[in-house]
């Protein structure tokens, strides 16, 4: 969890470390010169020994770094077959070294989370991740850059996930260019290939010099992680009376996100985050099973109706709305799922942690991708491939109902029943109104 910031002017960039300092409990640094001006805020995760790595630099090249690079190690000996050494541990210092070896191509060779930005004296190449993981914005005119939206005083737009752009100094844009989206690849075995693949993203996930842990609730996601390593700390929210907390620090909260949100369940992730970070610095979280591998309930109807218009051509009409369960599954990844990456990295930022989602990993979304529709929804029962992959790894795991991450906000405000969803916006106008925003 660490910021980036960017700008012609070097006491902006200062600025926006300082609002950002949350996401750096390790120290931050600026390198500057007669063009630009880059920053950064490191929270150490990998190297913990290795000094000038906030930026880093190297000959006329300046990097600014926030996430990680989790195939690091061996992209490092990738490189220095090539002839490269190095002089740190550090997955920032393999960042920089892939781009100069291969340029816009080494972001195909990356497996991580990650926005960062190079620098040479009179260009800037910046990158975010294929999932969206890590937060990127940046304005044009002037042309700056930051990981939070507060720090441009939300006068901003959003750097799109799986992108990068090139700009120079002098002339601007020279290139914005998307550099990965999914592809099918060939499944002979889905249960073996998955589980190994399952294995080794919690393994890279947990390279890490520093302690860390797993965000537990129990569900299928959580807990078939948790079969693949021995977590020393999980943590898990338990829904009681914080109504006197909830009031007191909605409004921190609400600082934190940026944007408003669609669900109160930010408060429960700030609860974990303040849990977790008395323990650790980095925390594995289940997030985006639900949309690549059918996780939610929501997706029964229109996966049936899809099958049933397939079936039934002549009755189409009876059968709305209609849409196949990878299909509504990749768009919620493009689009609900980005909300909730965002409450993820924001809270936990809060507390100055790092989460990391093993699903995420992007072989596995590829995997997600070719999987077969029935291996993901099949009549009644979701997420089919990982409940069988759980039921052989933990025979004793006792299904529950999935309900997401629930806060009792409703009662704590004085409703008191729970809200459908014809009253959840006459629900939030009343929050909203409650704290004057």
């Amino acid at each position: 969890m660490c910021s980036i910031a960017g700008s012609e002017n070097k006491k902006e960039v200062q600025k926006m470390l300082k609002i950002m300092k949350h996401r750096a409990p390790d120290g931050t640094g600026v390198f500057s010169d007669y063009n630009f001006t880059i920053g950064m805020g490191r929270m150490a995760i990998i190297d913990l020994k290795s000094q000038g790595l906030c930026p880093y630099t190297f000959d006329m090249w300046t990097i600014s770094f926030n996430g990680e690079i989790y195939n690091y190690i061996e992209l490092r000996e990738e490189l220095k077959k090539i002839g490269w050494t190095f002089q740190t541990k550090s997955d920032i210092e393999v960042c920089l070294k892939s781009y100069l070896q291969w340029g816009v191509k080494c972001l195909d060779k990356f497996n991580g989370m990650f926005a960062f930005a190079i620098y040479n004296g009179s260009s800037i190449f910046l990158a975010r991740d294929i999932a969206g993981e890590k937060p990127l914005y940046f304005s044009y005119k002037p042309f700056k850059f930051a990981s939070e939206a507060k720090a441009l005083n939300w006068d901003c737009i959003e750097f799109p996930k799986a992108h990068y752009m090139i700009w120079n100094c002098v002339t601007g844009v020279e290139e914005f260019e998307q550099y990965w989206e999914p592809k099918k690849i060939k499944i002979k075995n889905a249960e073996k290939e998955l589980e190994k693949l399952l294995e080794d993203s919690i393994k890279i996930r947990t390279r890490a010099d520093v302690p860390y842990g797993l965000y537990f609730s129990k569900g299928v996601d959580s807990s078939l992680i948790s079969t693949f390593h021995n977590f020393k700390h999980k943590f898990t929210y338990e829904d009681k009376n914080y109504r006197k907390e909830f009031l007191k620090r909605f409004r921190k909260i609400l600082w934190h996100l940026d944007y408003p949100v669609s669900s109160f369940s930010a408060f429960g992730l700030y609860k974990l985050a303040e849990l977790a970070s008395k323990k650790v610095k980095v925390v594995l979280s289940g997030e985006g099973a639900d949309e690549l591998f059918g996780g939610y309930v929501r997706y029964v109807q229109p996966h049936f109706n899809w099958l049933a218009q397939k079936n039934y051509p002549s009755y189409k009409g009876m059968f709305s709305p209609a849409e196949s369960v990878t299909s509504v599954g990749f768009r919620e990844f493009d689009g609900n799922m980005q909300e909730l990456l965002r409450m993820g990295d924001r809270m936990s930022s809060a507390f100055g942690i790092e989460t990391g989602c093993p699903f995420l990993d992007k072989r596995i979304i590829n995997f997600a991708y070719s999987l077969q529709d029935n291996l993901k929804i099949n009549f009644l029962d979701t997420k089919v491939l990982l409940n069988k992959i759980l039921k052989k790894r933990s025979p004793n795991y006792k299904p529950i109902e999935k309900a997401g991450l629930y806060c009792s906000v409703n009662s704590w405000i004085g409703e008191k029943d729970k809200l459908d969803k014809r009253s959840y916006l006459a629900f939030q106008k009343k929050i909203w109104k409650k704290f004057h925003l």
